[in-house]
């Protein structure tokens, strides 16, 4: 049994652009892992970092990017 190749076209500035959101969003859960373990520690500068990217997150959907 052989396997259907399937083609998909995508414009490059689509491509881009749905390579960016990936990056970006691996980088959002890098970074909310990394500050769940100072916060952990006890790291007060994380809970403040951690309170001003939910802030920031909010007021980008009140934007609407």
């Amino acid at each position: 049994m052989t396997k259907a190749k399937k083609t998909v076209r995508i414009s490059e500035n689509d491509l881009v652009n749905l390579i960016d959101n990936i990056v970006s969003e691996a980088v959002q859960l890098k970074k909310k892992e990394w500050l769940a373990e100072q916060v952990k520690k006890g790291d007060k500068t994380a809970i403040l970092e951690t309170k001003l990217n939910i802030l920031e997150a909010k007021i980008t959907k009140l934007a609407g990017k």
